[in-house]
């Protein structure tokens, strides 16, 4: 019937019904999301059990406590299936090495091989630091009143009680052979012959854990910092 006169046109328009995703798309997208759900899973309990299987192994190269290790990395498994690991971090605290106490230890390891139980590898190259702090460096020394604190670059503040005063010198912080070395270079309100090498010290650095050695050593705001290294560093269950 037509539309009176001065009446708009009427159109109609039929929509067409709306196509839906087809049902084995959704269930292929949903396994796909799966599967990748279960392989990180596995990917980071992988990571968790090595790590622990790691630290427990690398505990018996002279350390007190078993260290925290971190593996680097993703895709974890395919490392696993190399058997090699290019970025392993180890961490450990309270260190005793002779009349010093290394506050923490923090090193970065490369070309980490392990056997197929991890229960024995090799660290290719070991590099990190080695942090004693002022209190324990200050307790290797002889003098057990003995304060230090920053000073500048490689130098400190060292305080001593001398019982009706306190003496206070400079001194130098320094490497020599395997030896951290404090040297008084100069003293408040005494002469040198006053005071004479009371404030002079040595602690001696040998046999650090996995068989570092140290290369250098800096002074910080709470303390000092050996550059410790390690080649070829071997762990095993033996």
């Amino acid at each position: 019937m037509a539309n009176p006169p001065g009446a708009a046109a009427v159109t109609r328009v039929e929509r067409l019904p709306r196509r839906g995703r087809p049902r084995w798309l959704t269930v292929l997208i949903c396994a796909v999301l799966l599967l990748a759900l279960l392989l990180v899973a596995a990917d980071r309990g992988g990571v968790v059990f090595a790590q622990h299987e790691m630290a427990v192994q690398i505990k018996k190269e002279g350390f007190p406590a078993t260290p925290k290790v971190t593996i680097k990395g993703f895709p974890f498994l395919t490392q696993v299936a190399s058997r090699h690991f290019g970025d392993v971090r180890l961490e450990a605290s309270r260190i005793t090495e002779g009349p010093l106490r290394i506050t923490n230890l923090k090193v970065r390891a490369r070309d980490v091989r392990v056997d197929s139980g991890f229960s024995s590898g090799t660290l290719g190259t070991v590099d990190g630091t080695a942090f004693v702090s002022f209190k324990d460096l200050a307790s290797a020394s002889d003098n057990p009143d003995l304060v230090l604190t920053a000073a500048g670059k490689n130098l400190v503040k060292a305080k001593m009680d001398l019982g009706i005063t306190e003496a206070t010198a400079t001194a130098t912080v320094t490497k020599q052979g395997n030896s951290i070395v404090v040297r008084t270079q100069s003293i408040e309100g005494f002469s040198r012959s006053d005071i004479g090498d009371d404030l002079d010290f040595t602690v001696p650095v040998s046999g650090l854990p996995m068989g570092l050695s140290f290369q250098s050593v800096t002074v910080s705001s709470n303390g000092v910092g050996l550059h410790v290294v390690g080649r070829n560093v071997k762990f095993s269950d033996s």
